[in-house]
């Protein structure tokens, strides 16, 4: 897993990818905080890690798009395939790679609330659960693009998958409200992936949302995994 790692970093790096992501991150979360906490004169910091959800699903697509997409478009999936790793590795070398270009970017939203605390504003615990509740919800998210990324070999086909994929997810909730069935209203609820986020966006921890999530990310990187070796026995 290592090995390929290391290659999916210094791909994002070289390609200025990962630059790219990152500076775009911070320039549209530095917006955000300006607009909904500093101007506004607003303390509450879930307020902007709330509208970030949504800059998570606009931007994280610029990771995922290529992961497998671009490996098919330059035919070294085969290589990748017959290589000396296990597809598990393969999987979650991608995966560890695109997460911690992204954690890093969240890493430093974390200056937003140290501003706040200058302005005598404190919330260790919110800020500390809604920390978790982006890193959880970027990882589920990353594993959902990486395994789009696998159905095709154009980088641009699978950002659309993606965003069509996450906006199906964050518009769940929005949909049950108006399920006439009470039923269909839960399993829209359930499926809405942002509102899992709400709890934790608190401070408290519940376990229930922590397990949502880690599902979610495993399932995806499973089914990356069985699509892999679909392909490798075909």
């Amino acid at each position: 897993m290592s090995g390929v790692f290391r290659k999916e970093m210094g791909q994002y790096f070289r390609s200025l990818a990962g630059y790219v992501f990152i500076a775009m991150f911070l320039a549209l979360s530095g917006v955000l905080f300006l607009t909904v906490n500093l101007l506004p004169q607003n303390g509450d910091i879930k307020a902007f890690y709330g509208v970030t959800t949504i800059l998570c699903m606009l931007l994280l697509p610029i990771l995922t798009m290529r992961l497998f997409a671009d490996e098919r478009r330059q035919k070294t999936d085969e290589l990748l395939l017959t290589a000396p790793v296990s597809l598990t590795a393969i999987v979650t070398g991608k995966f560890f790679a695109a997460f911690i270009v992204f954690l890093l970017s969240l890493c430093l939203t974390l200056m937003y609330p140290l501003v706040l605390y200058c302005f005598g504003v404190s919330a260790l615990w919110v800020t500390m659960g809604n920390f978790l509740g982006m890193a959880l919800l970027g990882a589920a998210l990353i594993a959902i693009g990486l395994f789009l990324s696998m159905q095709t070999e154009s980088q641009f086909v699978a950002a659309v998958l993606t965003y069509g994929f996450f906006a199906l997810l964050f518009l769940a909730g929005s949909a049950g409200g108006f399920a006439g069935a009470a039923a269909l209203g839960g399993l829209l609820h359930f499926l809405a992936i942002a509102e899992h986020f709400q709890g934790l966006s608190y401070g408290v921890f519940p376990l229930a949302e922590l397990v949502y999530y880690l599902s979610i990310t495993a399932l995806f990187l499973f089914l990356g995994v069985y699509t892999l070796e679909r392909r490798r026995l075909a």
